[in-house]
């Protein structure tokens, strides 16, 4: 069996990060997280998740596998508002990277906790067919 998670982290990490700085260009209000919602599912079903569905709240649940055990990753994707864009040194949807650091609204909290947890799901999935 591969124990090497790093290395298997490596290999997603290009698609990943662009996947990242797609979401975090998509504004998305709270209320209004229509759009990133769709760009979050069509990733999950390119990723292979058994089962992507929005239910009527608007939530995207995606399913790997139907074990015993369940295993949830929970997150959002609203923003709050960038108020007066004059203010900022950089353009607040820009998804840039400067030195290793991604830019954007919603990157630390918690746009980049999503993708990061779809892209794990996907993960585990492959070690576990694996296995």
């Amino acid at each position: 069996m591969n124990n090497n998670y790093l290395g298997d982290a490596r290999k997603l990490e290009a698609d990943l990060t662009a996947f990242m700085q797609d979401i975090i260009r998509i504004r998305s209000l709270s209320s209004q997280e229509g759009n990133v919602i769709a760009r979050i599912r069509e990733e999950m079903e390119k990723l292979g998740y058994d089962e992507v569905t929005v239910d009527p709240m608007g939530n995207l649940i995606g399913r790997i596998g139907s074990g015993p055990r369940l295993i949830a990753f929970d997150g959002h994707v609203d923003i709050v508002d960038v108020g007066d864009p004059g203010l900022w040194d950089r353009d607040p949807f820009s998804a840039d990277i400067e030195d290793g650091v991604l830019y954007g609204r919603g990157a630390s909290d918690m746009k980049a906790g999503v993708a990061s947890s779809v892209y794990a799901g996907a993960m585990i999935r492959e070690r576990s067919r694996a296995s």
